[in-house]
């Protein structure tokens, strides 16, 4: 068992509150974007903006899967799925964003739902970083 240094605890402790804080306000940003759409059936931005969007995403999720060796058929679902989630939580961010510019909640109501979106965040994030086996 070796010896953990306090550098090593402090950056662990920093990055982990940088990568919470980033995650949770678009977990935020997010939640309130979906809010606001479907509240008021309205989105801030143009069709061929989300199109554009979606275009680049399938592009990318497309040569990442095919780096891989994901052959044609599940590439090309795999690629379309992957841009629909991604379009569709940063649609819903922006959107978020510009909603919150128009109905700024009370600061009680925002330190809650920011709390929680930052907790989720970090938890999001230990679900997806590869945990560091203990050596013996």
């Amino acid at each position: 068992m070796r010896p953990i240094l306090e550098s090593e605890v402090s950056r662990k402790f920093y990055k982990n509150v940088a990568l919470s804080l980033i995650s949770g306000l678009i977990i935020f940003f997010w939640a309130n974007g979906l809010y606001g759409i479907l509240s008021t059936f309205q989105v801030y931005f143009r069709l061929s903006y989300v199109l554009l969007a979606f275009t680049i995403t399938f592009i990318f999720f497309a040569v990442l899967l095919e780096h891989r060796g994901v052959e044609i058929p599940y590439l090309f679902a795999g690629a379309g799925l992957l841009s629909f989630l991604i379009t569709f939580i940063g649609i819903c961010a922006v959107n978020g964003v510009f909603w919150l510019k128009e109905n700024f909640p009370p600061v009680d109501n925002l330190l809650i739902a920011l709390s929680i979106s930052i907790l989720a965040g970090f938890i999001f994030v230990k679900l997806i970083t590869p945990g560091k086996e203990e050596e013996y």
